[in-house]
């Protein structure tokens, strides 16, 4: 005996279900700028970040930079008591200072960077800015680290050579922080240590993929020299055959880092190239004999 609703009779056991409506298949969205330059680009300027990227880091780089000088001319006024030119000269002057400041902005920089790579993007720090590895397909490893490392000696001793016939004259506003023995060795470790290593990261790794897609490599490869060379036009202002000589070296380095599809390339030749401008500083005794000695 069953049981059965007479006003809801069930359906007969032969009697078909009413069929699934059958999905909807959407076309995929039409692909993005940034991802029609990826395709058609080589791997090692791809990247997650494009124009629109690069902008807000320039704007944060030089707002950072805008309140990083407003809270070290407050921490100075309280500390130290001193005038608004004071000040000026100080910053102008003091190796030590202006290297600490360099430092702290820079490691702010890059921590930006971190973030924006790593948490918006999700994808690999290192990587995405051009450290790689070098290809040892026809050269190895250590060979091309050798050849990038000459190279780096080679560009400094032909710089060396075209500055003593341009420009030797020129009073710079950088000559103002060599005033002694300490003052060099501040800007030495500086310069061989940390700067070679966050300027490839920021031009080399993170601003050139972006006009070398857009552009061209070659054009990216110009783009990014002059821009590296403006961006030390402040201490060399007056010295315009000095900015232009820098000019060509960050073409230098941004060819050699685009041949090499590495920053590791531009990276060594960049330390090699500050280490023997240093070097031969030092080992001139007529440039360092009228420096007071370390205190």
């Amino acid at each position: 005996m069953t049981l059965v609703d007479p006003e809801n009779p069930l359906p007969p056991p032969d009697s078909s279900s009413p069929e699934p409506p059958s999905p909807v298949f959407l076309p995929p969205p039409p692909p993005s700028r940034l991802e029609l330059e990826n395709a058609r680009s080589p791997e090692d300027i791809r990247t997650p970040w494009g124009g629109a990227e690069l902008f807000i880091f320039v704007g944060f780089a030089f707002f950072s930079l805008v309140v990083l000088e407003v809270v070290l001319v407050f921490f100075l006024m309280m500390r130290y008591h001193m005038s608004g030119d004071q000040l000026m000269q100080l910053m102008k002057s003091n190796a030590a200072v202006a290297v600490g400041f360099q430092a702290v902005w820079s490691v702010v920089v890059l921590l930006f960077l971190l973030l924006m790579i790593r948490v918006y993007h999700r994808a690999p720090f290192w990587r995405s800015l051009g450290w790689r590895r070098f290809d040892s397909r026809q050269i190895p490893s250590v060979g091309q680290a050798v050849l990038c490392i000459l190279g780096g000696f080679s560009l400094a001793i032909a710089v060396g050579v075209v500055s003593e016939f341009v420009g030797k004259n020129a009073n710079l506003p950088i000559d103002q922080l060599f005033q002694s023995r300490s003052d060099v060795l501040w800007l030495m470790v500086f310069g061989i240590a940390f700067a070679p290593f966050f300027e490839e990261t920021i031009f080399r790794g993170y601003l050139y993929p972006v006009f070398a897609r857009k552009w061209g490599i070659p054009a990216g490869i110009v783009i990014t020299g002059v821009l590296f060379g403006a961006m030390h036009a402040a201490q060399l202002w007056g010295g315009w055959a000095q900015i232009s000589i820098l000019i060509f070296v960050g073409i230098a380095l941004t060819w050699a880092r685009a041949r090499a599809r590495s920053v590791l390339a531009s990276f060594l030749i960049h330390v090699s190239y500050n280490s023997f401008l240093f070097l031969g500083f030092f080992a001139l005794p007529f440039v360092l004999k009228h420096l007071p000695p370390i205190h």
